[in-house]
């Protein structure tokens, strides 16, 4: 008995002990169970969020995907790379880098020039020529002097080095100019006053016209002139810097294209027309090195475009504003024979020698008189004399960063003039800069180097043509090219499209990447690489993905950006906390960032006079990247991607709330909100109360049933069905007003009618929907 006794004792010892210890283990689980629920478990969990403090941030620029701001493309306010957005879905293989109007590597550079004031120095011009091709004396010369006469001396080329100068002759008030585009004039007055200057207008050449229009035309030809208008070093940046009146009637009147994928070939000017005009590089072509007694003439070896179009008979100009560094004269051994119809050079070799200033044509600026020059060749050539313009302008923006700004309201004028006439009715209008700035300073720093290889370039058909069945489709092509990579390779396939317009199954193919030159009026091959399109290295600002976990260093600005982020969606649901819960950043999945090849950062100058030989022994750091990362937020395990650029030298982050994907669901969580506002579902997550919890569990038409029920002040029908989607109408149901959703609703009365809502839901539950007015009769 007392060994039975003795062992009853120890069983009710081991079960108390089983049962202390299951106790305890369901304790201790009920203790963890909450933390569990906070904190799920991830695939890879990187980093974790530190509760004990919070690190010091950049600054967040944030972009909103519904207001105007992304379509700002100046200050802070710049719009994210969107093929950077997009790499995953195979878009395009060359990411092409969005660069700040205002970086912070670059903008202490830029400052506003004085305004240019050719009267201050120089009494008024005496003497001028009308729209009529007349010369006149001005009115405010002869209020200043009596008697005053005056002789001209017209001037040709002989070579692109010599000059004929004719003798002096009188001319008065109403004489044509007759005898050449250019003239010395020379002036004197009763007074004993003197004044001289230079003269140049376009004279039109009939006898050229006349041989022109036997010329036979392509039969396939579109008909449309070209007006190719061009400034020395103006990246796409600088030209919306110190140009934007320019730009903003280029975009918006003219409505061109801008091609963001633009990429320059090579050092220099040369390098930029060369391709251009010819279709080949330097390199390719008969040496024209002027320093190598071999050297041909460029005309005499090169397959320059406006011999194509002379022979389809268009009359044509080439309009350089600088002798001492033309583009085939500095470096090359120039022309033979004069290139086109009316050339330049002939007048600025005078000018050159004789004018004070070269910004300055007596009281007038060149670039006015430029301008002028150019719009008298569109107008003084009848209409059905297709015309061919090649203009290019380097005396403000060759040696000055800022001095071009001084020209910015003459452009637009200009552009502005024009257009109004209908000179550029029947045109190919191009306005376009050769590369970007390439001064050592300012190429020196990451954003100057990829501002040197991307230059401004736009592009315009004319309305009627790009409406029509002819054009439509091209003009649908060009717009599609705007971001796609892109070369001066290209302008040239563009240029002999004019010429002979591809049919319209030609139009729908996508050109080969096997191919260097492709006509932007054609489909441009998404996956084209800077080999392809026949892009050095150490040109190409194509940007490439690589991982930016590898490091600490790395690993600390993707964990920064991470919580920045997040800061910027807690900031964005602020306004609704009492629905969305603020998030805290759970893990980094992954992480990494586009960045430019190694060989562009090396990239110092050249090591040759001729601009072929790279000096890679550069050390430029880059300065900015766009970070994409994938992270999960609690509460909720929110698995979110986003795109955002990082500006490490101003310590400066941009995030485009565009940008950021919602990857994985949140299940019936984003219905607290969706409901009140739909953009704003993708960020929030649910309070962790229990009550919201068992609100949020609710399915949504009951939700709206219980707060009619409970609620009946409020908008919604008791029976009516709505989509909370977009609010489409389905029966008697109306849509809430903002402040009244059904959810809100519900956890705004809880703390008086919590149990009623229990209540009510359980006998809903059990009761199909379509009985819901006997529910409402039994409640009473």
């Amino acid at each position: 008995m007392r060994s039975n006794s003795r062992i009853s004792r120890q069983k009710k010892r081991l079960l108390l002990l089983v049962f202390l210890c299951a106790a305890s283990f369901v304790m201790l689980f009920a203790l963890l169970l909450p933390s569990m629920r906070s904190q799920p478990a991830v695939k890879r969990k990187i980093f974790e969020e530190d509760d004990t403090g919070l690190e010091e941030l950049p600054r967040i620029i944030v972009l909103h995907g519904d207001t105007g701001e992304r379509k700002m493309a100046k200050g802070e306010e710049e719009k994210l790379d969107s093929a950077a957005q997009s790499v995953d879905d195979g878009v395009q293989t060359c990411q092409i880098p969005k660069l700040d109007i205002n970086g912070s590597e670059v903008i202490g550079f830029f400052t506003d020039p004085e305004p240019l004031n050719c009267e201050k120095n120089n009494e008024k011009n005496w003497a001028y020529v009308d729209d009529s091709r007349c010369f006149q004396i001005s009115p405010d010369a002869v209020k200043r002097h009596e008697g005053i006469e005056c002789g001209v001396s017209y001037f040709r080329r002989v070579d692109d080095n010599n000059l004929q100068m004719d003798k002096v002759v009188p001319i008065r008030a109403g004489d044509l100019i007759t005898a050449s585009d250019y003239a010395k004039v020379t002036c004197t007055a009763k007074d004993g006053a003197a004044w001289k200057n230079l003269l140049w207008t376009i004279v039109p050449n009939e006898t050229r016209v006349m041989e022109l229009k036997k010329k036979k035309r392509p039969s396939d030809w579109s008909g449309l002139d070209v007006y190719f208008i061009g400034f020395d070093s103006l990246s796409q940046m600088s030209f919306r810097r110190k140009l934007p009146l320019t730009v903003k009637y280029v975009e918006e009147r003219l409505e061109a294209v801008v091609l963001d994928g633009y990429n320059i070939v090579g050092d220099g000017t040369p390098q930029a027309f060369i391709p251009i005009l010819t279709g080949k590089t330097e390199e390719e072509l008969p040496l024209t090195r002027k320093r190598f007694k071999n050297a041909n003439y460029v005309d005499l070896v090169y397959p320059f475009v406006w011999k194509n179009f002379s022979d389809a008979g268009y009359i044509t100009l080439y309009a350089e504003d600088a002798a001492a560094i033309g583009t085939f004269t500095y470096r090359l051994k120039g022309f033979k024979n004069q290139p086109t119809d009316h050339y330049t050079r002939t007048f600025f070799q005078k000018a050159e020698r004789m004018l004070k200033s070269m910004n300055c044509v007596g009281s007038v600026p060149l670039h006015k008189d430029w301008f002028r020059y150019a719009s008298e060749f569109m107008h003084r050539y009848n209409k059905t004399t297709p015309k061919f313009l090649l203009a290019f302008h380097s005396l403000l923006s060759h040696d000055n960063i800022n001095l071009v700004q001084v020209a910015d309201a003459d452009t637009a004028d200009h552009l502005r003039k024009l257009h109004k006439s209908g000179a550029l009715d029947n045109a190919v209008v191009i306005v376009m800069a050769d590369h970007g700035h390439r001064f050592a300073q300012f190429r020196g720093t990451h954003q100057g180097q990829l501002e040197e290889r991307l230059p401004f370039f736009a592009i315009s058909l004319p309305k009627k043509f790009r409406d029509s069945e002819r054009g439509r489709l091209a003009w649908q092509n060009l717009k599609a090219n705007k971001g796609r990579l892109t070369t001066p390779f290209d302008i040239h396939a563009t240029l002999l499209d004019i010429l002979h317009w591809p049919n319209q199954e030609t139009l729908k193919t996508t050109g080969s990447v096997s191919q260097r030159s492709l006509s932007l009026f054609r489909p441009v091959p998404i996956s084209r690489t800077c080999a392809q399109a026949g892009i050095e290295p150490h040109w190409c600002t194509c940007l490439n993905w690589e991982s930016a976990m590898d490091n600490t260093e790395q690993l600390n600005i993707t964990h920064m950006l991470a919580k920045a982020i997040v800061q910027t969606l807690n900031s964005f649901t602020k306004p609704e906390r009492k629905l969305c819960a603020p998030l805290k950043l759970a893990s980094v999945e992954s992480s990494r960032r586009l960045v430019p090849h190694s060989s562009l950062l090396k990239y110092k100058n050249v090591k040759d006079v001729d601009g072929f030989v790279p000096d890679l022994a550069g050390t430029t750091k880059a300065a900015f990247a766009h970070y994409q990362i994938k992270f999960t937020t609690a509460p909720g395990n929110a698995l979110y991607e986003a795109t955002v650029k990082y500006d490490w030298r101003a310590n400066k982050v941009t995030v485009d709330m565009a940008s950021i994907s919602h990857v994985n669901k949140y299940g019936d969580a984003p219905h607290c909100i969706i409901d009140k506002n739909y953009f704003m579902a993708t960020y929030c997550a649910s309070s962790n109360s229990p009550h919201s919890e068992f609100v949020f569990s609710i399915p949504f038409v009951v939700r709206k049933q219980l707060s009619a029920i409970l609620d009946p002040g409020n908008t919604w029908e008791t029976l009516g069905y709505c989509s909370y989607a977009g609010y489409k109408q389905r029966g008697p149901c109306r849509r809430a007003r903002d402040s009244e959703s059904p959810t809100e609703i519900l956890l705004t009365i809880w703390g008086s009618k919590g149990n009623k809502v229990i209540q009510l839901y359980n006998l809903l539950a059990r009761t199909r929907l379509v009985r819901a007015m006997e529910v409402i009769r039994h409640l009473g």
